[in-house]
């Protein structure tokens, strides 16, 4: 496969490859996680590998997705960081096409199953001031839904449901701080990017819970794919933060999922003292040896 075939882009930004691996597995999966879990991420793949890893859902050119340390950063970023030491952080330059998201699949469940009572969704995010850039916008958190059959019948049964800050009455947005973000079924706004009987409208704000009947029947079935943070096309000038990304909730009938996602850039592994002592008797053991075999040639 081309590397054009396997960045192919659906109108959410989802790659047509990772939706297709996701929604087979999803479909023979349950959740069964039963305990909570701080899972700590020092990479970001360039592409879907497995379920539980953060990838480059859709990071276009002029956007840009890292873990970074903010060691030394100082100030705010620094010192009220909600898991020190490290985030994710996303930039794009000043154009509309530059856009940087990353995402995790896993085995989520059907929305009918895992959007209840019990759902809770949370963030933090820092929104660097940019000369020049967009004040409104800051990394967003979103969820995606998928139904093949109703999509291999001729329906559109595929949804991205968008929670953004500003239109969640933090505009413009507040910048060199840290913002917590707490998602429930019954609060936060969410616009979606068409599916499941409704036309894309960034302009028609609802809860999860109202999506869940307002979609059409479909959307109960439908399995959830993906949970990404990006900040998206037309938001020139970015560069955000973010960590602490949290999902958890009780399904109908097939147990808990509680995962807590901690960004820590990766540290490079240095030897300890014991084993840079053994490394130098072994130099020492094989200079020894080079110079007795040229004693006896």
């Amino acid at each position: 496969m081309s590397v054009i075939e396997t960045r192919a882009v659906s109108r959410s930004g989802v790659s047509n490859l990772f939706i297709g691996a996701v929604a087979l597995a999803a479909s023979l999966m349950i959740v069964t996680e039963s305990s909570a879990a701080v899972i700590v991420e020092d990479s970001i793949d360039a592409s879907f590998i497995s379920n539980g890893q953060w990838f480059e859902n859709d990071v276009r050119p002029g956007g840009a997705a890292s873990i970074t340390s903010l060691s030394g950063a100082g100030g705010n970023l620094e010192n009220n960081a909600p898991r020190p030491t490290g985030a994710a952080r996303l930039t794009t330059g000043f154009d509309d096409d530059h856009k940087a998201e990353i995402g995790v699949a896993d085995n989520y469940g059907t929305a009918g199953n895992i959007l209840n009572d019990s759902f809770q969704l949370g963030y933090s995010f820092y929104k660097r001031n940019v000369p020049g850039g967009n004040v409104s916008a800051a990394p967003s958190i979103k969820l995606t839904f998928s139904n093949p059959l109703t999509t291999q019948n001729g329906g559109d049964g595929f949804v991205t449901l968008v929670y953004e800050p500003y239109l969640n009455g933090n505009s413009p947005v507040t910048p060199d701080t840290w913002t917590d973000v707490q998602i429930g079924l019954d609060n936060g706004l969410f616009w979606q990017t068409g599916g499941f009987g409704e036309a894309f409208d960034q302009t028609k704000l609802l809860t999860l819970g109202q999506w869940l009947t307002e979609f059409d029947a479909d959307f109960l079935a439908a399995q959830m794919l993906l949970l990404s943070v990006g900040v998206g096309s037309f938001n020139q000038g970015q560069d955000g933060y973010f960590d602490d990304v949290s999902l958890a909730y009780q399904t109908v009938g097939a147990g808990e999922f509680d995962k807590t996602y901690d960004f820590e850039a990766a540290r490079t592994a240095v030897p300890e003292p014991g084993t840079l002592a053994l490394f130098g008797l072994g130099l020492l053991a094989f200079g020894f040896a080079r110079r007795r075999a040229a004693g006896t040639s």
